[in-house]
């Protein structure tokens, strides 16, 4: 008897944990389901705030809808008369002939030839081989390590150029992040530029800066061209830099026959640079100065220290910028008083 009462209460206890087991589960269930369903959210959230949709207040199947209709009006897909399955059977074609163009832009670039490849081995050719220009060793390297790797340096290498950039515009990027010492120069430029940044967002101010300096570009150009003698007008920034390049070899005397942009401006730059050392050898010379060896640079700040001491200016702590500046304002004094 005393057996059966304790077999009693055994089998009451596993019928009563075995209806408590599913209860758990089913929260377990429910915590997972409302975290997917927040992540979904997120998700669509982000991809609409991207698009410029308002999904406010819908269920997620209209959001994914919306956002569709988004994605397809701004890859230019006419969804008239088409399913759900068909659009985003088109928004994928879509999508993957933009990330082939682009890889395409980037193979070009580096002389990697993608031909026939599928987009995903496309992108890891042009991953090793950016990785090769970057001085990375991928051996034993999986993809993602290698794109880790390419990231880091190329992180680094554009840290440099906003550190040079910076330090033109006297702007101090320390401890800032690529992104933050970018808006920081930004402001920097358009600042510089004149350009009243109230209001405006980072993309709007790369715009009105690009706008800038393209307009600078043209007008330096221009006063290019016009001491060139060479007509640039209607010509885009691109096509005026070609014609001036072609003006300009040919009065150095550059046979540019079969030569690329690219190789012409080498040629050019070689050619400006020798008749600039023959300048500067000369003021060098009229100054007893010795250049021999030094860089064009070097020897423009050696003549300028000279020409300063000649002058009587005190050069100390001076930048080659403010020791130029006090030259020019010196001479232009001397002018000034003998005109007197």
């Amino acid at each position: 008897m005393k057996k059966n009462k304790i077999l009693g209460i055994v089998v009451a206890s596993i019928i009563a944990m075995s209806s408590v087991v599913p209860a758990f589960a089913d929260d377990n269930t429910s915590q997972n389901s409302a975290t997917n369903v927040t992540t979904i959210q997120a998700k669509f959230t982000k991809k609409a705030a991207k698009l410029g949709v308002d999904i406010t207040g819908l269920s997620a199947k209209d959001a994914k809808g919306k956002i569709e209709a988004a994605e397809a009006s701004k890859l230019g897909i006419d969804t008239a008369g088409l399913s759900n399955k068909e659009i985003q059977a088109k928004i994928k074609s879509a999508m993957e002939a933009k990330e082939l163009a682009k890889l395409t832009q980037r193979a070009t670039k580096l002389g990697v030839d993608i031909t026939g490849l599928s987009n995903q081995d496309a992108k890891a050719k042009i991953e090793v081989a950016e990785a090769s220009k970057l001085g990375i060793d991928i051996t034993g390297l999986s993809n993602k390590e290698i794109q880790a790797k390419i990231k880091s340096a190329m992180e680094a290498k554009e840290l440099s150029r906003l550190t040079q950039k910076a330090s033109k515009l006297g702007v101090d990027i320390t401890g800032l992040s690529n992104q933050d010492a970018k808006a920081k120069i930004e402001a920097a430029e358009a600042s510089k530029l004149g350009i009243d940044t109230t209001g405006l967002s980072n993309k709007e101010i790369q715009a009105k800066i690009k706008s800038a300096m393209e307009a600078k570009g043209i007008a330096r150009l221009t006063e290019k061209a016009s001491k060139l003698g060479v007509d640039i007008t209607g010509l885009s920034n691109q096509d005026a830099k070609v014609k001036i390049e072609a003006a300009e070899a040919s009065k150095l005397g550059i046979d540019t026959t079969g030569l690329s942009n690219e190789e012409i401006q080498a040629k050019i730059k070689s050619a400006m640079e020798a008749k600039e050392l023959a300048n500067l050898t000369e003021k060098a010379s009229k100054l007893g100065i010795d250049i021999t060896g030094l860089s064009n640079q070097d020897a423009k700040t050696k003549i300028e220290n000279a020409v300063a001491s000649k002058l009587g200016i005190d050069t100390t702590g001076l930048t080659n910028k403010q020791i130029q500046e006090k030259i020019k304002e010196m001479k232009s004094n001397k002018i000034t008083n003998a005109d007197n």
